[in-house]
């Protein structure tokens, strides 16, 4: 949740901030705890949403992480799986 809030807020963070942050998510996403893969899956696609140089960015590392599997327990919660979410997101802003 840091990294979307950092977004909002935050217009002057650049692109590498962010794809360094991509490679932590991708390297570490499937061995962290349920709660951290879902903040994680949440921070790639709020990158993702940025800007279309890190939508790229973004959903070829969802391509490569593959699906996150998060339990959401007794609940109606779904995982997003980012890449549809990246896309839709840059279709509605055009």
């Amino acid at each position: 949740w840091l990294v979307a809030t950092s977004m909002a807020r935050d217009d002057d963070l650049p692109n590498d901030y962010f794809i360094d942050l991509l490679g932590t998510v991708e390297a570490e996403i499937h061995n962290r705890k349920n709660r951290v893969r879902d903040a994680m899956n949440y921070a790639l696609i709020a990158i993702g949403m940025r800007n279309a140089v890190l939508a790229k960015r973004a959903i070829a590392a969802a391509r490569r992480i593959g699906p996150v599997q998060v339990d959401h327990g007794e609940t109606g919660c779904k995982t997003p799986e980012a890449v549809a979410y990246i896309k839709k997101a840059a279709a509605r802003k055009r």
